[in-house]
């Protein structure tokens, strides 16, 4: 501070004295004298402009009428002037710097002031384009700081909320301020250094308060010097822009949370349905079976007997593996979904496979293609029967009635693909998008209990198959059929789909 005053000192004792040599110059060249007081009003135009002050300009004057009257007026080399016309002539010369001077700064104070303006309307158009983009609090508040800093060049501090969550630099420690803040908060008063209460504090506390509940104070640290009006209004208009992002993302986050109600809302209603519809045919079937066969028993053949009893036996296999399925999808949900991993011949688990579907398979045809050689897979085997077993019952109830379904692996050096094959008719384009998907209801939900009700199956096979590190795709063949693929990695997946894994061995 103090070398750029004595840098104008300087800048103006260097300016005299040109001046007065110009001066001389042209005394010497016999012009009029009126051409010198110009030369005066140039120098000290230059001196008010480079200082920015009218004190300088003022002291240039009455420095350069007294060298002017010294050096220029008869009596030369003397204070006296004999002629009463220089004596006007110069006093009107002084006034009319002063108020040409005074008239220039304060042109310069309003340049300065538009270019300090325009630099923080930029700035603050930078700081809502930015604020447009944030997602959420912390994004929004260093956005603001980052900002606030980089233009004030001072200590900030946000505390947001009654918690008074703490932003930006340690400036203060929280317990020293907390009756300050909140009743800067309470009140929506500004306070701190030059402010009307908490005049004594070194800081000045901006509060700021949105609509959407969020609160809160800005610090800023004047222990240096004391804000500025346009510091001040500077912000102030950046808090207002940050309130606006503040509602905006409160709004949003209202918003997403009634979004994510309708839709547990839309799930648990689709839920109810898919089970009562997935319950209400095996359930029909065992009721009316049992008890026909309960009433009837004397009167009808043992084959009736024995169909009524494998209708019973397949009904029940279909309740448990779907009690199953819906077993895995809560833990799934509660990221509770343990593997447990073992080694087992790919050729037992097709021949096991085999017996648990053999007795839905109606009017479809399943095939086994099975390798010429001892394959194994290290899998949790529960779960992969789970899978193999969900692909195959989808392939019934979703194809034709004479459709072949064909069930094969690939085993390479990294994994072993299973491959569930059909020529039933082949998805929909509109149905594969989302056909691993929770509670996907099927198009044909509407046509009957032949086809079942929800993709839960699907998406569990997806969750097992991703746990085993592996992963499900879906595309319709060329015999007019879907293809289902799953990779189960040979050194084994992630593990689990929880907290903690087991390995047998």
């Amino acid at each position: 501070m103090l070398e750029k005053e004595s840098n104008k000192y300087i800048f103006l004792t260097i300016v005299l004295i040109l001046s007065t040599l110009l001066a001389f110059a042209f005394e010497q060249l016999e012009l009029r004298r009126e051409n010198i007081l110009l030369i005066y009003i140039v120098s000290i135009m230059l001196i008010i402009v480079e200082t920015r002050k009218v004190i300088f300009g003022i002291i240039s004057t009455f420095l350069l009428v007294t060298i002017f009257n010294f050096f220029f007026t008869e009596p030369k080399y003397t204070f006296i002037i004999d002629d009463a016309n220089y004596v006007v002539t110069l006093i009107i010369f002084m006034i009319s710097i002063i108020i040409l001077g005074t008239l220039t700064t304060s042109l310069q104070n309003e340049i300065n002031s538009s270019r300090d303006n325009a630099n923080k309307i930029d700035l603050l158009y930078q700081i809502s384009k930015e604020l447009l983009y944030a997602n959420s609090l912390d994004e929004i508040i260093k956005i603001e700081l980052r900002h606030l800093k980089m233009n004030l060049g001072r200590e900030l501090q946000f505390f947001i909320s009654k918690q008074l969550t703490a932003y930006g630099d340690q400036i203060i420690e929280i317990g020293h301020m907390t009756k300050e803040i909140n009743y800067s908060i309470d009140n929506q008063i500004i306070c701190g250094r030059d402010q009307n209460k908490f005049t004594d504090l070194p800081y000045v506390i901006f509060p700021f308060a949105s609509k959407k509940d969020v609160s809160g104070v800005l610090i800023v640290n004047t222990t240096t010097n004391t804000l500025k009006k346009q510091e001040k209004e500077f912000i102030q208009t950046a808090l207002l822009h940050m309130l606006t992002a503040l509602e905006r993302e409160k709004i949003s986050e209202e918003q997403e949370n009634i979004r994510i109600e309708m839709e547990k809302e839309r799930i648990k209603s689709i839920l109810l349905r898919s089970i009562s519809h997935d319950l209400r045919t095996p359930l029909t079937t065992l009721q009316t079976g049992s008890s026909f066969l309960y009433d009837s028993y004397e009167q009808i053949d043992d084959k009736t007997k024995k169909n009524l009893l494998l209708d019973i036996n397949n009904e029940t296999s279909r309740l448990a593996e779907f009690v199953e399925n819906v077993l895995s999808m809560t833990k799934l949900q509660a990221n509770q979904l343990i593997l447990h991993p073992t080694y087992e011949l790919i050729e037992d688990i097709f021949n096991d496979l085999q017996q648990r579907v053999i007795n839905r398979l109606n009017n479809h045809e399943l095939i086994f293609q099975e390798q010429n050689q001892l394959d194994s897979v290290y899998a949790d085997i529960p779960l992969l029967m789970q899978v193999l077993t969900n692909l195959i019952d989808n392939a019934i109830h979703h194809t034709k009635e004479d459709s072949r379904i064909v069930v094969s692996y690939i085993k390479t050096e990294k994994d072993v693909t299973f491959v569930i094959a059909d020529n039933g008719g082949g998805i929909s384009k509109v149905h594969m998008k989302h056909i691993f998907e929770d509670y996907v209801v099927s198009s044909d939900f509407k046509k009957g209990d032949k086809l079942r009700g929800i993709g839960l199956g699907l998406s569990i096979c997806k969750a097992i198959v991703e746990a085993h590190g592996g992963q499900i795709h879906v595309k319709n063949n060329d015999e007019h059929g879907a293809t289902f693929t799953f990779s189960i990695p040979i050194a084994g997946g992630k593990g689990h789909v929880g907290n903690e894994s087991h390995s047998n061995h």
